[in-house]
């Protein structure tokens, strides 16, 4: 007990110890650092981590689940570390997306979990990783495309464009340009005519307007008067049916006829004669009065679109004789 005594009392004893605890409580702490408790370290590569800051959020599917950890520099990559809750499935086939945050600045990391099994302490490659808009990677693939084109033949396109604006061809563009200046100026022209003839139009369509009753009544009016020369017609024919029955009637005097029978026939020929062109006069004068009325029917039906027309007196049958209704 002494001796242990004695050790307890040297300067040299509490010195070691203190030195032996002190290096646990650092390693203890360098290992929470490095692996925190329920928390798993995820690591992705990237080629621009201009968007990436130490700090930013980590999510799955909208939810926070972790921050990025460290962000440093290798010869040819850049190495992300972030820290993830324990209890998230990181599978083998994740993919990383870096997303904005808001529209006016801000980016955090999404995880798109995907594989049967979990990464593990294996970093996700570069061609699983997603950055936002970069205008020198679209500058790059830019390169890439226009590696392929061949630039002679649009030197030539060019140099042929350079030498027809050349020269006298200079006059020939000026001449095209006052040309398209004419043109224009006879379409506003056009235009100022084009709005005359509407206003002309909407003239006439109002005062078509204001003369509707008139040609309501000049309607009515004419159908009234072709319905009566029908009438007549119609009762002419029924006349000539009677004169025949006359006619039959009076046969017995057949003999008497014979006797006078030129200056009956010269009678006849006469009254029918007057009664033919009567008929004549009749028929011309209902085409020409129906021809008015269906020109200006049409004109009040184009005004009364949607409007039931009017009964007029020829969609009426009279019954006379000689005439089925």
């Amino acid at each position: 007990m002494q001796p242990v005594g004695r050790a307890l009392r040297e300067p040299l004893w509490w010195g070691v110890a203190t030195i032996a605890l002190a290096s646990i409580i650092a390693v203890v702490v360098a290992w929470v650092y490095i692996a925190p408790p329920n928390r798993q370290q995820v690591t992705f590569f990237t080629d621009d981590a201009a968007s990436i800051a130490a700090g930013d959020t980590v999510r799955v599917a909208g939810i926070n689940v972790g921050t990025v950890k460290k962000v440093s520099l290798e010869p040819e990559q850049v190495r992300v570390d972030l820290t993830v809750d324990d209890d998230v499935f990181i599978g083998d086939q994740t993919q990383v997306e870096v997303r904005m945050l808001t529209v006016v600045g801000g980016y955090f990391v999404t995880l798109l979990p995907l594989g049967d099994r979990e990464l593990g302490r294996q970093p996700i490659p570069v061609q699983r990783v997603t950055m936002p808009y970069s205008l020198i990677r679209t500058l790059s693939d830019a390169t890439k495309i226009t590696d392929n084109v061949s630039t002679r033949p649009v030197k030539e396109s060019l140099d042929q464009l350079q030498s027809g604006l050349a020269g006298e061809n200079s006059q020939i563009l000026a001449k095209i340009i006052d040309a398209g200046d004419s043109v224009s100026q006879v379409l506003e022209r056009q235009r100022g005519q084009l709005t005359s003839i509407l206003s002309m139009s909407n003239e006439y369509i109002s005062t078509m307007l204001d003369n509707r009753e008139l040609i309501e009544y000049l309607i009515t009016r004419i159908a009234i008067l072709e319905q009566t020369l029908v009438l007549y017609g119609d009762g002419f024919a029924g006349s000539l049916v009677g004169l025949g029955k006359v006619v039959d009637k009076i046969f017995p005097l057949i003999p008497f006829y014979f006797e006078h029978r030129q200056d009956f026939i010269n009678r006849v020929r006469g009254v029918l004669g007057e009664f033919q062109s009567l008929a004549d006069r009749n028929g011309v004068t209902v085409r020409w009065l129906r021809g008015i009325r269906g020109a200006m029917q049409r004109t009040l039906d184009a005004q009364n679109a949607g409007t039931p027309p009017q009964l007029l007196a020829t969609d009426l049958c009279f019954p006379v004789e000689g005439r089925i209704c």
